[in-house]
């Protein structure tokens, strides 16, 4: 299977997240907003090239930055 980020994706389509390789910091700062391992996320728009990423995880919706967004390793549905 080809890994691909969380910004390569469509809007509005779902995934579950495979890993997050930004090291432990970034999993703990991303596991507080309820994003970590295993968890479906909708994502819902991408603005701009080089703009947020926002995802619906659960009940909230996150704008996420860029390079960010690129360290969230996903699986299509």
């Amino acid at each position: 299977m080809k890994k691909i980020s969380l910004v390569q994706i469509n809007p509005e389509e779902k995934v579950s997240i495979l890993e997050i390789v930004g090291g432990s910091n970034l999993e703990s700062k991303l596991l507080s907003m309820g994003v970590y391992k295993g968890r479906q996320v909708t994502k819902l728009s991408h603005i701009g090239l080089k703009g947020p990423v926002v995802i619906r995880a659960g009940r909230s919706i996150l704008a996420l930055g860029h390079s960010v967004a690129e360290k969230i390793i996903i699986e299509r549905e």
